[in-house]
């Protein structure tokens, strides 16, 4: 079992990084944030990974952080989730997002995720309530403060920016400072590039 890989990025094919690893290329499928994280080919890259294997494949998947990955891991025992779908939720909502989406019952948030109708919204939503209480009470990094931070930026791709940073240790104002200011820099087309503008600011100040 692969759990992680640190490499040179060498490769973009879609959703996957081609991370090179003593000189062997590995596909991962990545999320959002880790592919924003990851950056452009010629960066070294640290990865949290879950390899899948079926009975016709043998799929990688990367993620940012370890809660990403476990996540990933409890969304697909939901039925009809499979991990492309499950990679896509944790693309399109941030850890401490679908958290709450979950522990709140939000299913409007849950099913704006690209391929969750509502239905699987419905289920998510019924199926992972109990399951995701560990990751508010064991210390998923402030995710009352990422919501702050999300409710403070309005919706929409600065939300999720703002809440993601703050999962990874950033304080709700540093977050606001660091999306506001990539937004006024021209970077409001997704969250991810929101984050990758955000991250390189808030490293600078650092």
């Amino acid at each position: 079992m692969i759990s992680q890989l640190r490499g040179r990025v060498v490769g973009m094919d879609g959703d996957a990084l081609v991370v090179d690893v003593g000189g062997v290329g590995f596909r991962v499928s990545a999320t959002a944030g880790a592919r924003a994280l990851a950056g452009q080919s010629g960066n070294e890259a640290r990865l949290f990974t879950e390899m899948v294997v079926r009975e016709d494949s043998i799929d990688l998947f990367g993620f940012e952080t370890a809660q990403e990955r476990e996540l990933f891991g409890i969304l697909r025992e939901v039925k009809g989730v499979g991990p492309k779908t499950a990679l896509s939720i944790l693309s399109a909502l941030s850890v401490s997002r679908l958290v709450m989406a979950v522990s709140t019952g939000d299913v409007h948030t849950l099913a704006s995720a690209p391929g969750v109708g509502k239905r699987m919204a419905e289920r998510l939503a019924m199926e992972l309530r109990d399951k995701v209480g560990g990751f508010a009470v064991g210390g998923l990094p402030d995710i009352d403060q990422a919501a702050g931070a999300a409710a403070g930026m309005g919706g929409g791709a600065p939300a999720d920016a703002a809440a993601a940073l703050v999962a990874l240790g950033y304080s709700v104002g540093e977050a606001d400072r660091a999306v506001a200011a990539a937004v006024a820099a021209g970077y409001a087309e997704n969250a991810s590039a929101i984050i990758k503008a955000a991250l390189s600011r808030l490293s600078g100040a650092e």
